[in-house]
């Protein structure tokens, strides 16, 4: 009788096994594969054959002719820590020279997520810095404006959020509206502002 229970708690424990532990998870990726391609293989974007990154994971754009990103890595500060204080006050100093025309830095610009990995900025962030974008690459402000209208994403379900703008497809858009010429050009004058702004901020 005992060795019998036995078996059979043995024989339930091993069919559950394989149901939760290989028949489930195989099910979940198959429908993922069928329903959500793209994210089940990490939303990867390629550009002429090259693959630029992962849409669901922030990228460190920091350069001038780029739209900028939120800063990488995460903290476990508090909001009166004077590291984060100091941290914050030093890329406040370094948008408003980058951006003459920024009256306010959005939050964004100058603090970490959560996650550290965010690959999103608020609208606001990525309006405020065009007039610097188009005075570096020759790209006019409303031709900028309409690309982040165009790279806009609402709230998920429209209630989940605030709209948001995906930093690497904005600027993987980006670069497709300069031939080489002018992206070595707006290079020259990023890595030139940005030393600038760099210098000013130690200062």
């Amino acid at each position: 009788m005992l060795r019998r229970d036995a078996f059979a708690a043995v024989k339930t424990t091993v069919i559950f096994l394989i149901l939760t532990g290989l028949v489930f998870p195989l099910v979940l990726v198959g429908i993922s594969e069928v329903a959500m391609k793209p994210a089940a293989e990490g939303s990867v974007l390629v550009q002429n054959g090259t693959v630029m990154g992962s849409a669901l994971v922030g990228q460190p754009f920091s350069d001038p002719m780029h739209f900028q990103s939120r800063p990488p890595g995460f903290s476990n500060w508090g909001p009166v820590n004077p590291a984060l204080i100091q941290n914050v006050t030093q890329r406040v100093a370094y948008q408003k020279a980058l951006n003459p025309s920024m009256r306010l830095v959005p939050i964004d610009l100058v603090t970490q997520s959560g996650s550290g990995t965010d690959p999103d900025i608020s609208v606001t962030s990525a309006l405020v810095q065009i007039p610097r974008i188009s005075n570096l690459t020759g790209i006019s402000e409303s031709r900028l404006t309409a690309l982040v209208d165009q790279y806009t994403e609402n709230p998920t379900f429209g209630v989940f959020g605030e709209p948001r703008v995906n930093v690497l497809k904005l600027n993987l858009a980006l670069d497709g509206l300069m031939n080489a010429t002018a992206l070595h050009v707006a290079e020259i004058k990023a890595a030139a502002l940005n030393a600038t702004a760099t210098n000013t901020t130690i200062r």
